[in-house]
């Protein structure tokens, strides 16, 4: 997922940032990054129920998402819906189609630890922009929810309908 990515961007942050991966265990690899770096502001947390989660997410200051390649992560939806800038990379479609760089988020370059941290660094170094971003990030996923995309499907299948009752 591109956690190691985060581990080398994190060891530039200020020691206050805390930073939590949540959904499994530390791998070895994680864990000698950790080491390697001197890393005490890291927390590993195992897979949490959506209620669980969603506390972390209230707690937070920013969500990051330093993936390799993830078709759509849902995840991202779900930051956004509580109000959270966005630091994803070029290979998160959900990313690609819901932050715009400097908006409501940062989108960088896979594997590209510094500007991983650039990013990170920015979005906690100011509040201004901090804020700007988590009320954009609000407006902007009110189009994707359950019931706007009810609404999309019954449009389409009555579209489909009524262009089939046309040619008949």
């Amino acid at each position: 997922k591109g956690y190691d990515v985060l581990l080398k961007a994190a060891a530039n942050l200020p020691n206050d940032v805390g930073i939590y991966i949540i959904g499994g265990k530390a791998t070895p690899e994680y864990m000698q990054l950790v080491k390697e770096y001197t890393l005490s502001n890291i927390h590993f947390v195992d897979f949490l129920s959506p209620e669980e989660l969603k506390r972390y997410f209230i707690a937070a200051d920013l969500f990051v998402l330093p993936t390799r390649e993830d078709i759509w992560g849902l995840v991202i939806n779900e930051a956004m819906a509580c109000a959270l800038p966005i630091v994803t990379t070029n290979r998160c479609v959900a990313g690609i189609e819901l932050i715009e760089d400097g908006v409501n988020g940062y989108i960088v370059p896979t594997a590209n630890h510094d500007m991983l941290h650039s990013a990170i660094d920015k979005i906690l170094s100011d509040e201004i922009l901090r804020n700007n971003m988590a009320a954009e990030n609000l407006r902007r996923i009110r189009k994707y929810t359950y019931e706007v995309s009810a609404m999309d499907v019954i449009s389409a299948i009555e579209n489909v309908y009524a262009s089939a009752c046309k040619k008949n």
